[in-house]
């Protein structure tokens, strides 16, 4: 497969996974955060008025032309995968432990004709929604394991209209002994390739780094952008810096990686 077909399939839906500490959930609750924190109206999901709703259900139901779909999975995520990524998330010493307590979760997806942008947002306020569950542990999702209160503040930047790429793209740090560095995880959602910038170990500023791929993932995304193999970027008049495509270090496949020490 090409990797531009590769990113058009990744791009097709967004995915998530809310853990819980036990296999329990309220569809109708879910229904009613969503349509009262985000006035997003999903009532459809809950059948006619003539019948309660089965709130073991699978939430099913369309908007704007994308499709929600939300059920409870009574198992752990398999094969540890879960447990592996909450160790990526730096700003939660909780993440593992946390998540190690996970005995159920929701598969949360959103797909559908809108552009990946108005997926990623209807995306967001749904996982948001689904945060406020009264067994939730946390949401994994991109790369790493949110933690709930986090994810929840970061989705209220789109209340101001920002786009909530600390949602959907997670910023992950690397560190073989030689090289260190941040990298993206989420932007083939968006049908772009994910960022690499790294240094050597000895001169890492990893948080000034950090906010450098931020500023970059934003710019791709807002501007839909495609980094070129060859081609520089800068975000100045003299800033020109190189831009490659090979294969990727902290993960499969390949990454764009920008040379931020070049001259």
């Amino acid at each position: 497969m090409s990797l531009s077909n590769e990113l058009d399939r990744e791009k097709e839906k967004f995915a998530g996974f809310v853990l819980l500490r036990e296999p329990k959930w309220s569809k109708t609750r879910f229904v009613a955060d969503l349509r009262e924190e985000w006035g997003i109206d999903l009532s459809e999901a809950l059948g006619s008025d003539d019948a309660l709703p089965n709130e073991d259900s699978i939430v099913y139901a369309d908007y704007n032309g994308m499709r929600v779909i939300t059920g409870l999975v009574d198992a752990p995520v398999p094969a540890r995968e879960a447990e592996h990524f909450a160790m990526a998330n730096y700003m939660w010493k909780d993440a593992v432990s946390e998540t190690e307590k996970h005995t159920a979760h929701l598969i949360l997806t959103v797909m559908g004709d809108g552009s990946p942008m108005e997926k990623a947002q209807l995306y967001t306020k749904a996982a948001s929604a689904a945060l406020k569950q009264s067994s939730v542990l946390g949401f994994y999702s991109s790369g790493a394991v949110y933690e709930p209160k986090m994810f929840r503040e970061c989705a209220e930047i789109m209340r101001s209209d920002g786009f909530p790429i600390m949602n959907v793209v997670w910023f992950g740090l690397f560190n073989d002994g030689n090289r260190a560095g941040v990298y993206t995880y989420g932007m083939r959602q968006f049908g772009k390739e994910e960022i690499e910038v790294y240094v050597p170990h000895g001169k890492a500023d990893l948080n000034g780094l950090r906010q450098f791929v931020f500023g970059t993932a934003l710019y791709v995304l807002n501007e839909n952008v495609t980094l070129k193999d060859g081609e520089t970027i800068g975000f100045s008049p003299e800033q020109k810096l190189p831009i490659t495509i090979s294969p990727a270090l902290a993960f499969s496949g390949n990454s764009v990686k920008i040379d931020v020490l070049a001259k």
